[in-house]
């Protein structure tokens, strides 16, 4: 039997939305913040240094230098984030991740460029995916 020109129109109407929903897309997730940085490998933090811990992470800030530390310290699948803002009075806070993707029982770290004033805030974060998991509470330090 054959097709109507109507039916070959729907069909080949329903075949074009198939094939685009049956494409992968990027998942929308985005970590903490507007600024998202990668850490690189690092033996861990040293001097004089705040660190904050939550179940499987370990993060770090150093301010002299203003260099993010996150470890991994369980192989759970999840990635270890250190999570911040960084809020100097009469202007708006900057705010960012610090993700380690390195694997577990690996420090990474994150240099950063803050404004000599204000504080930091950090906290110890896991992520799925981008998708934030849970965090620990937040620790604040002086930037002077």
């Amino acid at each position: 039997m054959r097709a109507t020109r109507p039916n070959r129109l729907a069909l080949a109407v329903a075949a074009g939305i198939a094939m685009v929903l049956s494409i992968p897309t990027a998942a929308s997730a985005a970590y903490w913040g507007d600024e998202t940085d990668y850490a690189v490998s690092s033996s861990g933090p040293t001097g004089n240094y705040a660190c904050v811990t939550h179940t499987g992470v370990t993060a770090c800030f150093k301010a002299d230098g203003d260099v993010l530390y996150v470890k991994d310290r369980l192989e759970d699948g999840y990635a270890a984030v250190a999570i911040w803002e960084h809020i100097v009075e009469n202007n708006r806070p900057r705010s960012g991740a610090c993700v380690n993707k390195l694997g577990a029982d690996h420090w990474g770290q994150c240099n950063k460029d803050f404004y000599e004033a204000g504080v930091l805030e950090f906290a110890a974060a896991r992520y799925n995916n981008g998708n934030p998991v849970d965090h620990g509470y937040w620790v604040r330090e002086s930037i002077s």
